[in-house]
């Protein structure tokens, strides 16, 4: 049978407050996402089959825009970094947990789905606005970080943890790239590069951390773009192939096996396939292969499942990809390409589940979709 021949959705988790711009997996059957308000939901999903779950808990602290969660590889911290230049800590255990006590994990609160959160631009081709779906107050138990850090001075794009869940990289649009510890969110070392960090990953042998960079006021003779690899004690340069690669990516990942590194191309104002993926040699930054087709609008993010053996892609298209590794084929696409901005809203993030049977991809609609791979 093809791969994942019968992947479909089996969730739509709607939100509506603005759009969702970071997902990731609490464990298998939990699901955290941030917005661009700063607010963080949790939801716990049922079985395939049921009725879809409200969330459970709601993370308050942020006051702007999320961009990266990151969970430790012993799934006990939850990591957030965002615009309001903080980086918090949250407790994971008890984020996933909904029989903890209202006294031991946080307060009542109540969070009101489908809002009525209305998108700039997406009416301008409609001559009549479909109705809402019916407002839904849902009660959740919210919650605090345990910690926060504010040693950024500016937006922070990129947040990647080591695979021994140890110490944690982030970057930021001062080009301030930060290594800092898991457990007391003190920093161990910064370097500063050249150029704006908007994605950032660390190799699993902790060595190398890999950057895509942007420099949008430009001299007629420099680049806009910035793809490099640094040493993570040294911040010394170990490879550049910003020359190579000419425009903007939004998302870089490792595999887990360290065997590659995937990077797409985010910028879609610029003429052409604004949408193609690469996958690297993760020592050189050598470009061994492009997946075709690109998405047809710029790509937004990369997630490499667990198997070892597939690579998922989502892009501004509303597609979900699936890629072998082995030859580079595109083995499935997810949900119905669309060309139109106007109408288009982006899907912004994904995540696969560490067993790999589920995926998250949040988008501009304001919804979390979870599609059963398996």
């Amino acid at each position: 049978m093809e791969e994942f021949a019968t992947a479909k959705v089996v969730f739509t988790l709607p939100w509506n407050s603005d759009a969702i711009t970071t997902v990731a997996f609490l464990g298998n059957d939990t699901v955290a996402a941030g917005n661009k308000r700063g607010d963080i939901l949790v939801w716990k999903l049922p079985a395939p089959g049921s009725k879809a779950p409200d969330p459970v808990r709601k993370l308050v602290g942020h006051t702007n825009e999320i961009n990266r969660l990151a969970v430790t590889s012993d799934g006990k911290t939850l990591i957030s970094c965002s615009n309001d230049r903080t980086l918090k800590f949250w407790d994971a255990v008890v984020a996933r947990d909904v029989r903890s006590s209202l006294s031991s994990s946080g307060e009542l609160g109540k969070v009101i789905l489908n809002d009525g959160y209305a998108r700039v631009g997406v009416s301008e081709k409609l001559a009549k606005l479909p109705d809402p779906p019916p407002p839904i107050t849902v009660n959740v138990i919210v919650q605090k970080p345990v910690r926060e850090s504010s040693a950024h001075k500016d937006w922070i794009w990129g947040l990647s943890l080591a695979r021994d869940g140890k110490s944690f990289v982030s970057g930021d649009d001062s080009g301030i790239l930060m290594v800092s510890e898991v457990s007391t969110g003190k920093e161990l070392r910064r370097w500063k590069v050249k150029q704006w960090i908007r994605a950032l990953d660390i190799a699993p042998d902790g060595k190398t951390v890999v950057t895509a960079e942007h420099f949008p006021q430009l001299k007629a003779q420099e680049s806009d773009v910035g793809v490099r690899g640094y040493d993570v004690q040294t911040g010394k340069v170990t490879f550049d192939v910003s020359k190579e690669l000419k425009v903007g990516m939004s998302a870089i990942r490792f595999s887990d096996d360290g065997k590659y590194l995937a990077v797409c191309q985010g910028n879609l104002d610029r003429e052409g396939p604004a949408g193609k993926v690469f996958v690297l040699d993760p020592s050189s930054g050598k470009k061994l292969r492009e997946l075709t087709p690109a998405h047809q609008r710029g790509a937004s993010d990369l997630a490499f499942h667990p198997d070892g053996k597939h690579l998922v892609s989502a892009g501004r298209d509303r597609q979900v990809k699936l890629w072998r590794l082995s030859d580079g084929s595109l083995v499935r696409e997810l949900g119905q390409p669309t060309k139109d901005k106007q109408l288009s809203e982006p899907i912004y993030a994904i995540s696969v589940s560490p067993d790999g049977k589920l995926l998250a991809a949040a988008d501009g609609l304001g919804q979390v979709v979870i599609h059963a791979l398996k």
